[in-house]
């Protein structure tokens, strides 16, 4: 599921805006911010809790609920001033302070039952004896100076901290709001506390959460609509429509009927919007390549794939998009999606990677012939690639079956199927050679290189390499941002090296918004969903 902010204007003036509607997939069980690990839940809280940071789609840093914060000459004391006058939507409106900082972060390290995202904040000073148990959290590298100043002391230098502290898990929690709720907070409406633009009015799993405007949020001047609707699988048939035998209702078809406000489409949901005047925007963050499975008799060896991807003219793959006038692919040559940032720039822009595993027909054939050698066999005499039936791409692997043929005399059948079956089959190893999806839901490069090394459950090639493991799990003690750099880019390019996955195009999402609703920022990873300023009217 792609990542949206949503920052809309008022477009016409004396009319009162309405209600945004939004449909989400599947429920919310805990909106506890320092635990909750689901999509759908930081997507709430996100709209619910604001943080001393906050991120914006560009990946550009701006402050949330401070005025201003000071970095110590050797980036490894923060000091961060907040705002006042901020309070909890309790009834009591209890103070926002930098204690709730402070109590947040001892969760987050508590030795007993620590938080998920605890690694993403390993640098703080004791972090680690903390959460061991070797020292009480007391001791952790986090202070309240005051009550409106929280200073944070760092073990090193660590160039993502400020990036970090926008997750949801980064959120402040009350330590008398988290001990009055007896062991419920944020498991109900009733123990789930809001210091952001909205709060929790209605929690209704399997049907619908509602957010309602917070007028005691510090800047509720700004929030232009009084609350959200977020629906929940309205796009799944129920046993009732099942047995009468009806059709479930798309997320687009409720934006195109005016159920909606606002959904991800594809490319040709997206010419369909476009047609009805509505407002799309769009960001490339899919990379489809090949992947080879590394337990078939003969993928299991390096030199057969490599022949495989030597046999591949990019060139020929873009003369066929260029013709079909297919604007939502373009050939591209990288692992990560262009919309992946790292310290707040494009990853892909910061870095730059070259493989060995270039066209060049002959040196495919020979590779590809070395391999067969090695593995003591004549040749494979059918080879089958499982592509996505969505348009155009089955026709556009006809080219890659007729290179294959042509340059390594081997017979290739393309199976067609759903993203769904596609999806299915890939995650039981039941596929040859596969035209792959590859979608980030995290905002880092590592959320794709991960899911190749050997202990990932996404690891659908099985591919198996302790070097590559090692530079991943390395990167935790890696201190330096160019070092981070330099090390995804080792890491993607032995996996373009040892011809574990190709990349051939990137793909545009689309976000379409009804007609009365407009103006729109979105992110193209996770479930991240930001209403503060978004209007609608109807």
């Amino acid at each position: 599921m792609a990542t949206l902010l949503i920052v809309l204007s008022l477009t016409a003036c004396g009319t009162s805006p309405s209600l945004i509607r939004y449909d989400i997939s599947g429920s919310a069980d805990s909106l506890d911010p320092q635990f909750a690990d689901s999509e759908n839940e930081q997507l709430i809280i996100y709209n619910m809790m604001e943080g001393l940071m906050c991120q914006l789609p560009s990946g550009d840093l701006e402050n949330g609920v401070i005025n201003g914060y000071e970095v110590s000459d050797d980036q490894k004391i923060y000091t961060f001033h907040l705002r006042e006058g901020m309070v909890w939507d309790d009834a009591d409106n209890t103070p926002v302070t930098a204690h709730d900082f402070v109590f947040a972060f001892q969760r987050i390290f508590n030795n007993i039952y620590p938080s998920p995202f605890a690694s993403l904040y390993s640098s703080i000073h004791n972090s680690q004896q903390v959460l061991a148990g070797e020292l009480s959290e007391d001791q952790l590298g986090v202070q309240a100076l005051d009550d409106l100043t929280v200073q944070f002391t760092l073990d090193y230098a660590d160039p993502s901290f400020l990036e970090n502290l926008a997750h949801s898990s980064a959120m402040p929690c009350s330590e008398k709001l988290f001990n009055n709720a007896n062991g419920k907070y944020g498991a109900t409406i009733k123990e789930t506390y809001s210091n952001g633009p909205f709060y929790l009015m209605q929690w209704e799993n399997g049907n619908r959460v509602y957010l309602k405007k917070n007028e005691n949020y510090y800047d509720a001047a700004s929030v232009q609509t009084p609350g959200i609707y977020l629906y929940m699988d309205r796009d799944v048939l129920t046993s009732a429509q099942e047995a009468r035998g009806e059709q479930a209702p798309t997320r687009f078809s409720l934006l195109m009927e005016g159920s909606a406000d606002c959904c991800i489409a594809d490319y040709n949901q997206y010419r369909q919007a476009k047609e009805a005047g509505m407002t799309c925007e769009e960001t490339e963050n899919v990379v489809w390549a090949l992947v080879f499975n590394q337990t078939h008799t003969a993928f299991c060896n390096q030199q057969v794939r490599e022949g495989f991807i030597r046999a591949i003219d990019r060139t020929t793959l873009e003369n066929f998009l260029r013709e079909n006038g297919q604007e939502n692919l373009r050939i591209y040559d990288r692992l990560i999606p262009p919309a992946i940032t790292l310290y707040t720039d494009s990853y892909t822009e910061q870095t730059s990677v070259s493989t060995v595993n270039t066209y060049d027909p002959q040196a495919a054939y020979n590779t590809y012939r070395a391999g067969m050698d090695e593995l003591e066999a004549d040749t494979l005499r059918k080879i089958q690639l499982l592509v996505p039936e969505d348009s155009n791409i089955p026709e556009m692997c006809g080219l890659l079956q007729q290179a294959w043929q042509s340059v390594l005399a081997i017979s290739v059948n393309i199976e067609e199927v759903s993203r769904d079956e596609l999806s299915s089959r890939l995650s039981i190893g039941d596929y040859q050679v596969a035209l792959v999806p590859l979608e980030a839901s995290a905002n880092t490069p590592a959320d794709i290189l991960n899911r190749f090394t050997s202990s990932s459950t996404s690891n659908i090639s099985f591919y198996k390499n302790t070097e590559f493991d090692t530079i991943l799990s390395s990167l935790g003690s890696s201190h330096d941002s160019q070092q981070i750099l330099n090390q995804y880019v080792q890491a993607e390019t032995m996996l373009l090296d040892d011809a574990v996955a190709f990349p051939l195009l990137v793909e545009k999402n689309y976000f379409v918004l009804g007609k009365d609703v407009s103006g729109i920022d979105f992110y193209p990873y996770g479930g991240k969903v930001i209403f503060k300023n978004a209007v609608a009217l109807r």
